[in-house]
């Protein structure tokens, strides 16, 4: 998705019709800008020409603006802005960003046009281009101002509604709220950690050891999994208001108490919610071999994340058609792999070695030759990144403090179930957008997109829809969910804080109701089946496909 949207099919959206266009470069060249009454025109096509690291172009409310010199150094990280690179980036802008910040660090980036209208063209071609500029009108016109309409239609609902929440206050942080979810998370710390040393040192009643080992650490285990719910929050700066506040906020919940540095998952997580469900941007469903949620992810496909291709190997092959069989135990060891990657993350984004940093490098195909852009990681600051360091430390120094005062067996055991505990946040995590659609629509790609509309676009509020479920519970089931089981609406308004999502459905599902989108929202129970039933038909049909190649 990335880019605001998903389309389904190219089309001629740069025809400019005006009487009074003088054309900057020759009569002939119907993408390039145009002065039209002192105003630079940029057509959506010539946009969409600027997606690298050495020239990205943006649009935003009808301009377009040239961020090239502030990838690097924008603080959500250079992934989540060229998921959006040569496209309109108004909707995910704002939903990501409070009107203040976009207002205050919009004004420094150099403008360099107007988003050209659709129905405005160049008058001064040559036969041979009208004459296709005219077959390609004639073929795509009708279907193409119909999904604009609708598009912009959502798009000015979901506007209206957005200033309506941010009017009522729906938006304000309430510290206050987290008194609750605080004393939750201390009882689990304190009762599961009391628990598991009580266990290793009874001597007799084997029995009641067990018992209190193993209730002990999943009460461990709901610690790990209920303080990242705080983490995510202070990763999208609604706990105090603040991203500067929340961001040390973060070194404590998430660093300091989860292990997970916040820095790492802000980098992943900005790019998930601007380009949901996109097979080349999107970290969150990018696990080739070794999971495959959609059968195009087995074409070799180029990571924009991480910079390298995800190929379907030998080991791939064998395993994916049992993936649905091994996905809850892959899932309940998936917090390993986030505390292996904050590390990685950190020994990358060192700012004492190395020079100056730069958006990225142009990396060449060995095999096909193709040129790809393998963008570099946030610099952050020196006080950050010790920060980062010492809170993450001080997590594994609690750890080491804990578990050495219990003996071998009974620490394995422990820290064993409490992971296994904690890794129904993974299942969380994944269970909202697996079985939904996906998009392929990369950078240097337009294949199709499932979408069932009929225009053959997804708008960027659309496409929540079709690319995010919802996870129906009653409201005294919200703490084992953290309020984000309404993962449509938290995507739709990111900065909405979770205690308000609940409410925040039925006005969504009322919008969505108007245009016929549908909107998936299945039980916990039934989500899990769904998600299963998709992952063994995946990879049945990856390997099966493959055979036939």
């Amino acid at each position: 998705m990335g880019k605001g949207g998903c389309n389904i099919t190219a089309v001629k959206d740069d025809i400019l019709k005006d009487q009074d266009v003088k054309t900057q470069t020759t009569t002939t060249d119907i993408n390039a800008p145009a002065v039209v009454r002192d105003k630079t025109l940029i057509t959506s096509s010539f946009l969409a020409t600027k997606n690298s690291i050495d020239e990205c172009w943006i649009a935003y409310e009808g301009k377009v603006y040239d961020v090239t010199h502030w990838l690097a150094k924008h603080p959500g990280g250079i992934r989540s802005i060229m998921s959006a690179a040569g496209s309109d980036a108004t909707s995910v802008m704002k939903s990501l960003h409070a009107p203040n910040t976009l207002e205050h660090f919009m004004k420094r980036i150099r403008k360099v046009g107007v988003l050209a209208v659709d129905n405005v063209s160049l008058n001064r071609v040559d036969a041979s281009v009208q004459e296709n500029l005219d077959s390609i009108e004639k073929l795509n016109e009708a279907k193409y101002k119909r999904a604009k309409e609708r598009s912009d239609a959502i798009h000015e609902d979901f506007e209206s509604l957005n200033q309506k929440l941010t009017s009522e206050g729906w938006y304000e942080a309430d510290p206050k709220w987290y008194l609750i979810p605080i004393t939750r998370v201390a009882l689990f710390l304190y009762v599961g950690s009391r628990m598991v040393l009580w266990s290793d040192s009874m001597d007799e009643n084997l029995g009641g050891r067990l018992l209190l080992l193993f209730f002990g650490s999943i009460f461990l285990g709901f610690f790990l999994q209920n303080i990242a719910f705080m983490g995510h929050d202070a990763g999208h700066g609604s706990i105090s208001g603040s991203f500067k506040s929340d961001l040390w906020l973060g070194f404590l919940v998430g660093n300091a108490f989860a292990g997970i540095d916040v820095n790492w998952w802000k980098s992943t997580h900005n790019v998930h919610h601007s380009a949901t469900n996109s097979l080349h941007d999107d970290p969150d469903i990018q696990h080739m071999p070794l999971l495959c949620f959609d059968e195009r992810m087995a074409e070799n496909r180029w990571s924009t994340y991480h910079g390298r291709y995800m190929p379907l190997d030998a080991i791939g092959r064998a395993l994916l058609p049992y993936q649905h069989l091994y996905f809850y135990p892959v899932m309940a060891v998936a917090r390993i792999n986030l505390y292996i990657q904050s590390i990685i993350f950190l020994a990358q984004t060192c700012p004492f070695f190395g020079g100056q940093k730069k958006a990225g490098d142009k990396i060449t195909d060995d095999v096909t030759g193709q040129i790809k852009e393998r963008y570099a990681w946030p610099s952050p600051t020196p006080a950050v990144w010790v920060s980062s360091v010492l809170s993450l430390s001080f997590y594994w120094y609690m750890n080491y403090s804990f578990y050495s005062r219990l003996s071998l067996v009974t620490a394995i055991v422990s820290f064993t179930i409490c992971h296994l505990t904690s890794g129904l946040l993974h299942v969380q995590i994944l269970l909202s957008h697996v079985a939904m659609h996906y998009c392929a629509d990369g950078h240097g790609s337009t294949d199709a997109i499932t979408a069932p509309n009929g225009n053959g676009t997804a708008g960027y509020y659309e496409w929540q829809a079709l690319s995010t479920m919802d996870v129906d519970c009653p409201p005294w089931m919200d703490w084992f969910h953290g309020g984000l089981q309404f993962q449509l609406e938290h995507h739709l308004f990111p900065r909405v804080p979770r205690r308000h999502l609940r409410k925040l459905c039925a006005l969504t599902d009322e919008i969505f109701a108007k245009y016929n989108v549908p909107v998936v929202r299945l039980s916990f129970y039934e989500a899990n089946k769904l998600v299963l039933r998709h992952m063994a038909t995946v990879g049945a049909n990856v390997v099966r496909l493959k055979k036939t190649d």
